[in-house]
């Protein structure tokens, strides 16, 4: 995969990549690898843990976990702003989305304004980044053969 300076990490790339016997552990893997930089938003750490909760981790093997991402010299947290959360429910309410999508538009926002690609394995997240006409390049190949359920967009100026 071509090395990438930096990109906003979704949520999902986190999961596949903690847990080994996963679909996409691999990809994501060879995706965080690949990145020089992970530009993490606060709501995806929030996430990360309620999905681990949700998976029943033991909250040791959560911390564990998470501190390791943390403590990664890659991470750089992000945190989201009034500008971004305006945007993002601004934005749900105009498409017409469910408030579930709410947390998607934050993290979308993000990568916006900081102009960066957006690492994710959610497909309607990268379709709701195309509609708003930031990626010419949806999906990046993963080395070991192309899976286009790996994005990393790239968000034009």
């Amino acid at each position: 995969m071509r090395a990438l300076r930096e990109a906003v990490v979704d949520t999902n790339v986190l999961v596949y990549d903690t847990f080994e016997d996963s679909l996409y552990h691999e990809a994501a893997a060879r995706l965080l690898d690949s990145l020089d930089r992970w530009l993490v938003p606060l709501i995806v750490i929030y996430e990360y843990v309620w999905v681990l909760k949700g998976l029943n981790v033991e909250s040791v093997h959560v911390k564990e976990k998470l501190l390791e991402y943390l403590t990664e010299g890659k991470c750089s947290l992000v945190r989201e702003g009034a500008d971004e959360i305006r945007w993002a429910i601004s934005t749900v309410v105009e498409e017409g989305l469910s408030v579930a999508r709410f947390n998607d538009k934050v993290v979308l926002s993000i990568a916006l304004r900081r102009r960066v690609p957006l690492a994710t394995f959610d497909s309607k997240l990268r379709n709701q980044a195309k509609k708003v006409g930031n990626s010419s390049n949806t999906c990046n190949d993963i080395e070991h053969g192309a899976d286009r359920r790996v994005c990393a967009l790239k968000l034009l100026p």
